[in-house]
């Protein structure tokens, strides 16, 4: 029996090597919380190791072995609630919250609008042209003011109606919409079609972002978990400051690594869903968007459009 509970501990350890981490941290910072609660943090402390050193070798054992089940069951409760929690952060909030969501989205569309209006003159004049005529070129300080302009209209849905409330909701509706808006295809409805035709290296890159923005999710989520442990000692509440930065400042970044991968995939591979699908390929810029329209229509409902016809050379 010896042998079995240590190589089932030895497995246990192993996996929570692999995905526990983080949630041992988490409990770290709540068993010091809660030490940080008591009148003598350290004889709190040092009373629960001695307890625990008193026990049987088998009770040890056991005790570890449930330890690193709750940590691995804790693991993977975080894992189940990121995309939860990714909503919330992009801002598809429940009903009572749609005043608020409201305002935010219309604040979002009116500075848009502003930032676009003082974009324009400045793209005017950089382009050059019969339109910048007799004017100055751009100053160091205007063309840093139209590089941020433009980092910013880049990230902000164009259709107002979808607009979100968040910044990272914005981030990823843009990344979401802009294929559709350069090149008539519906990212959400073809995006597990483009996915397997990919090159092994843009999607590891893609992978890899995307672990990244969900890391970041899972540790403002953790970090929000710790305010409870304020009922012991109100340094739990330093834990906002973390959230402050894994979601306002982490993620977005995180998000825009992801979202730029996403455009590169349609931007360079999407001619391969026409081949795959056999449409025909747009033959100019300017036939584009509709041509992505009707793939999109083909392979979210199916046509019987007589006049799409197949192209028999892929």
């Amino acid at each position: 029996m010896p042998t079995f509970w240590s190589a089932a501990a030895g497995k246990l350890v192993e996996r929570w090597l692999a995905a526990g981490l983080a949630a041992a941290v988490y409990w770290l910072v709540m068993l010091l919380a809660w030490a940080g609660g008591q009148p003598h943090p350290r004889q709190a402390l040092a009373d629960r190791l001695d307890a625990v050193g008193t026990m049987h070798p088998g009770e040890q054992i056991t005790l570890l072995l449930v330890a690193l089940i709750a940590l691995a069951g804790s693991g993977a409760l975080m894992r189940q609630l990121t995309l939860p929690a990714l909503r919330l952060v992009e801002g598809y909030w429940p009903g009572f919250l749609s005043g608020v969501s409201g305002w935010l989205r219309q604040r979002h569309t009116t500075r848009r609008a502003a930032d676009a209006a003082a974009w324009r003159p400045l793209q005017t004049r950089l382009e050059g042209g019969p339109a910048a005529a007799g004017q100055p070129p751009l100053s160091a300080r205007e063309r840093a003011d139209h590089a941020r302009l433009e980092a910013r209209l880049r990230w902000s849905p164009r259709d107002p109606a979808l607009a979100m409330p968040t910044r990272v909701g914005n981030i990823l509706r843009s990344a979401e919409a802009e294929p559709q808006h350069k090149y008539g295809l519906d990212a959400v409805i073809l995006w597990p079609h483009l996915w397997t035709l990919l090159p092994e290296i843009l999607q590891r890159d893609l992978a890899v972002a995307r672990n990244r923005l969900d890391a970041t999710v899972a540790a403002g989520l953790w970090a929000v978990l710790v305010l409870p442990a304020v009922y012991w000692t109100p340094w739990a509440l330093s834990a906002l400051l973390f959230v402050l930065g894994a979601w306002g400042w982490w993620l977005p970044r995180a998000c825009l690594d992801y979202a730029v991968l996403l455009q590169v995939a349609f931007d360079l591979h999407r001619q391969q869903l026409y081949r795959v699908l056999r449409h025909p390929l747009p033959a100019t810029a300017a036939d584009e968007p509709l041509a992505g329209l009707r793939l999109t229509a083909h392979v979210y409902r199916g046509s019987d459009d007589p006049t799409l016809v197949f192209d028999p050379g892929t």
